[in-house]
């Protein structure tokens, strides 16, 4: 059976960024939503999508930030998920960028509080059931450090490239793996 791929992108980015762009060229029925960049509100987006198309018949693919929300959300719903250069902590991660941000693809900004960066904690999962996950990392990944993800998801499906950066570089070489992992015809 087919399933839909849902994108959930990283923080400073939207739906159809590069990575948007690339998996709905081998997978056109892709789901790739505009995240709010409030935590709350992007988990009850993307938990609005998965009642709509049934968690069954999604598989959730994560990047940055996406891929820590992805986490949450195969854990909640038992649904596959790829996650892309995963942030790990996010709470820890995304401390740092307390203030204006600027999103690039859109040209809009917004203002990330130490609210936001606390409403992150409640998306952490524990224990993980490594079956759930596929993940895509590079080690030339200058933004988080490949190895958080590398031991965190230990047990799981991993996938490490030599080079790369955080943007994942050549994301349609990894098309096969995506589209078996999600099992997408």
């Amino acid at each position: 059976m087919s399933k839909t791929l849902l994108y959930l992108h990283g923080f400073r980015s939207v739906g159809m960024c590069d990575k948007g762009r690339e998996i709905v060229s081998f997978a056109p029925d892709a789901l790739t939503p505009n995240l709010p960049y409030v935590p709350n509100l992007a988990i009850a987006l993307a938990e609005s999508l998965i009642a709509q198309y049934k968690a069954e018949n999604l598989c959730l693919i994560g990047s940055s930030l996406g891929g820590y929300y992805a986490t949450f959300l195969a854990h909640k719903y038992k649904i596959k998920s790829l996650l892309i250069n995963p942030v790990i902590n996010a709470y820890e991660t995304l401390l740092p960028a307390i203030g204006k941000v600027f999103v690039p693809y859109s040209g809009e900004s917004f203002f990330w509080s130490l609210d936001l960066v606390e409403s992150l904690r409640q998306y952490f999962v524990e224990s993980l059931d490594y079956s759930l996950y596929c993940v895509l990392l590079q080690e030339g990944d200058a933004i988080l450090d490949y190895r958080v993800a590398k031991r965190r998801f230990c047990d799981s499906k991993l996938v490490i490239s030599a080079g790369g950066s955080h943007r994942f570089e050549n994301l349609s070489a990894q098309k096969d793996v995506i589209l078996e992992w999600a099992q997408v015809s």
